[in-house]
């Protein structure tokens, strides 16, 4: 399928343009940013299996969205809200997207409103951690430049 891997390259430059493009006046122009309409935080507890649970809590502005983990579309991977626990073995549970229908980019998932993500440690750790939060938040016109957070469990 060489054509199919074309296309898709192709359409992830474009959609990259696009949204650099776009996010330019957005996100200098207003002082808009993702890390702007999304608030974050972490929990911890403790799941039923003795695995240590950090519970991130997302809480997007009303009218934007973040592309969902998974996304349902190849052309957004580099783009969908991602964990990771730098040097720890995590699991990490993502809640299901709302899915799209776009004719132009194609279907995908996204999340609007509150979300929680698990991430699970391994039984027994203890001490701080650190979790980076990638997500790039968009409104039905703009996205605004991708984010990277860190958060903090002591």
């Amino acid at each position: 399928m060489p054509g199919m891997t074309n296309r898709r390259t192709i359409l992830a430059t474009l959609f990259t343009c696009l949204v650099g493009l776009v996010t330019a006046p957005v996100a200098f122009g207003q002082g808009k940013t993702s890390e702007n309409v999304v608030k974050t935080s972490v929990k911890e507890s403790v799941a039923k299996d003795g695995k240590r649970l950090l519970l991130v809590n997302l809480e997007i502005t009303n009218g934007w969205h973040l592309y969902a983990n998974p996304a349902g579309n190849e052309d957004l991977d580099s783009v969908k809200t991602a964990i990771t626990v730098p040097g720890e073995k995590a699991e990490v549970a993502y809640p299901k997207g709302k899915q799209v229908i776009d004719p132009l980019v194609g279907n995908y998932s996204t999340y609007e409103g509150k979300q929680k993500i698990e991430v699970r440690l391994p039984a027994g750790h203890t001490g701080p951690v650190k979790l980076v939060l990638t997500f790039q938040a968009c409104d039905e016109k703009n996205c605004l430049q991708p984010a990277k957070v860190t958060l903090e469990v002591k």
